[in-house]
């Protein structure tokens, strides 16, 4: 028998007791991480078990005309949510049951996410569908229903182009910008792009006590919650009454009016035809309707106000004007004489006028709209030259208008011609056909809008926008969008002066007098631009009052034959609402006009102003 003497004994003890001391220690240490210092976190933690986190998004704001009118609104829309830690495969068959989708795609939702975060299922539910997922309340622990502003138009509100549409934030664009959720509403196109960070507003917090099963209990503490903040409400340049006028003008067209104010450069009206109703678009989207948008020959998605690209016709000879005798190339009583037609090298080059214009001045030639004498200004002015001033007048790059995809437009240079022709393999034609505004030259309908308002000021450019101001409702204030000005460059006054004249006698019993308003002297340039796809392009720009313009017009009509005789009457309709709110009585027709009087109006007006550059081209258009 083995026996401990006292002193291991008393040794024994001592290591014994140090033992329980530190073991007491280290026990007393752990309750104090986990009860003091460590307290917060491991709350936090308890609370993800019994609290729910639900993001609050707040209402979109809301899209105002210049009158205040509200053009764009939300209503409410329901929407089902589940929490991916929480819902069972038997909830997801019940679930997708109730809401009539396949299980799959609750499945493929929530694939990959093991949190207390909610992922949204579906948009827009019936009335029914709520009714049936509120008797089920109980049955569906980690569902969540919710409601949401859901965009709204007004019955006579169409104008997609310029408002866009929202939509729901794709997985790609979740994965790359992480502030938004799988399934949240984000602005898509348009103004809704534009402005979207504003008009979406902030999110808030809401936390929610549940049960172990996840199923609501009430709310955990107000405390903690974080109240959403509305988003902004956006105020337009345009009056959309005026909008809706111009709009009427286009109905079974295809073509664009935009009109600017001289002043600010705030869009007064803009029309792309043809459209679509944006309420399809206010919701889920079926691939059908989708396909059959994009597969439309008249293609309603397109914005052809920015997007489009024509020859500008007639309506750029103003640029050559200005070039010329900024230059001093020409001084406005340089006379060429016009006999109907241009021979250059083997090429006969025709005027509109089948008998020509005779011997005519700058201004004269402006009047009538004289191919012939511009084909020769062109070829005096030069390539170099010619391109310079196109870029001077802002072409061949957006304009900055605040809308997403806007284009760029085409300036022909001599490095793009030897790239595409090959050195020497273009010619003198081409440019005679560039100072008329045909061939290689491509603009939008908004930048010849943008050119009327620089000859309306003399040279100044106002971005052309639609944002007036935001009005903050939770701090209640306006925020002002500053107007954005640039200046062409070294083109004096006086110059301008004669251009300008130039248009004032082009709707004072020139190619554009049927854009004349009674009261309010306008001046305004007619074009007509071939099309190998079909019939010419009708173009009018211009702007009025004469001496103080306030408003800029462009005009465009697809395959709509001279500008003159179609795109004319619609600028000078525009102006009159614009300028006394309704359209003035028309003059009815003498009794004694003959059949062959009307007839000849009518072919007069048919062939006015129209380039043609083929010799078997008929004289009558």
């Amino acid at each position: 028998m083995i026996e401990f003497t006292r002193n291991q004994l008393n040794q024994r003890k001592t290591i014994a007791i140090i033992f329980v001391v530190f073991l007491f220690l280290a026990l007393f240490y752990g309750f104090f991480q986990i009860q003091v210092s460590g307290a917060n976190k491991y709350y936090e933690i308890s609370l993800r078990n019994s609290v729910r986190q639900l993001t609050q998004y707040p209402p979109r704001g809301v899209i105002h005309d210049v009158n205040g009118q509200i053009i764009v609104d939300n209503r409410p829309s329901f929407f089902i949510s589940v929490i991916p830690r929480t819902i069972t495969g038997k909830t997801i068959l019940f679930l997708a049951k109730i809401i009539n989708e396949e299980p799959d795609l609750i499945r493929n939702k929530i694939r990959g996410r093991n949190s207390f975060r909610p992922v949204i299922i579906k948009k827009d539910l019936e009335y029914k569908t709520v009714v049936q997922l509120e008797e089920n309340r109980l049955e569906l622990p980690g569902v969540l229903l919710e409601v949401e502003g859901k965009r709204f138009y007004p019955p006579d509100v169409y104008s997609p182009h310029i408002f866009g549409y929202v939509g729901e934030v794709t997985p790609k664009e979740a994965e790359k910008r992480h502030e938004f959720d799988p399934g949240e509403v984000i602005g898509k196109s348009g103004l809704e792009y534009t402005y979207d960070a504003n008009l979406r507003g902030v999110k808030g917090m809401q936390f929610v006590q549940v049960d172990a099963e996840g199923r609501d209990l009430g709310l955990f503490s107000a405390d903690r919650n974080i109240d959403a903040k509305p988003g902004m409400d956006l105020y337009l340049t345009l009056d959309y009454k005026f909008q809706q006028f111009a709009e009427s003008l286009m109905v079974d067209k295809r073509g664009a009016i935009v009109a600017l104010d001289t002043r600010t450069g705030g869009v007064l009206a803009f029309v792309s035809k043809p459209d679509y109703d944006p309420r399809i678009m206010t919701g889920k989207i079926s691939s059908r309707v989708w396909k059959n948008l994009q597969s439309d020959t008249l293609h309603p998605l397109y914005n052809r106000v920015i997007q489009s690209r024509y020859p500008p016709g007639s309506t750029y000879k103003l640029v050559a004007v200005l070039a010329a005798l900024q230059e001093g190339i020409i001084t406005p009583r340089w006379k060429s004489f016009c006999p109907g037609y241009f021979k250059l090298g083997r090429k006969t080059i025709h005027c509109w006028k089948a008998g020509g214009h005779g011997d005519i001045d700058l201004l004269q030639a402006i009047k009538g709209s004289c191919n012939v004498y511009f084909f020769k200004l062109g070829l005096k002015i030069g390539l170099e030259t010619w391109s310079e001033y196109s870029k001077k007048f802002f072409f061949g790059k957006p304009t900055g208008i605040d809308l997403p995809n806007e284009s760029s437009g085409l300036v022909p240079t001599v490095e793009y011609f030897n790239r595409i022709f090959g050195e020497g393999g273009w010619t003198r034609g081409n440019l005679a056909n560039l100072a008329i505004g045909q061939g290689e030259l491509l603009t939008t309908p908004l930048q010849m809008a943008q050119l009327a308002m620089i000859m309306a000021t003399r040279g100044v450019v106002h971005t052309p926008h639609f944002a007036a101001f935001l009005y903050d409702k939770v701090n209640d204030k306006e925020i002002l969008f500053p107007v954005k000005t640039n200046y062409v460059q070294g083109v004096s006054a006086d110059i301008y002066d004669i251009a300008r004249e130039g248009m004032r006698e082009v709707v004072d019993g020139g190619t554009g007098w049927r854009a004349a308003v009674p009261g309010i002297e306008v001046a305004g340039k007619t074009g007509t631009s071939q099309n190998p796809h079909g019939d010419p392009h009708a173009w009018f720009i211009g702007f009025a009052p004469y001496e103080n313009p306030v408003i800029a017009i462009a005009v465009l009509i697809e395959n709509g034959g001279g500008g003159g005789a179609f795109a004319a009457p619609l600028a000078e309709l525009c102006l009159e609402k614009y300028f006394y709110g309704r359209i003035l009585p028309r003059a009815p027709v003498k009794k004694d006009t003959t059949l062959t009087d009307t007839l000849s109006i009518i072919i007069e007006l048919d062939v006015m102003d129209v380039p043609r550059l083929e010799i078997t081209i008929p004289d009558t258009d």
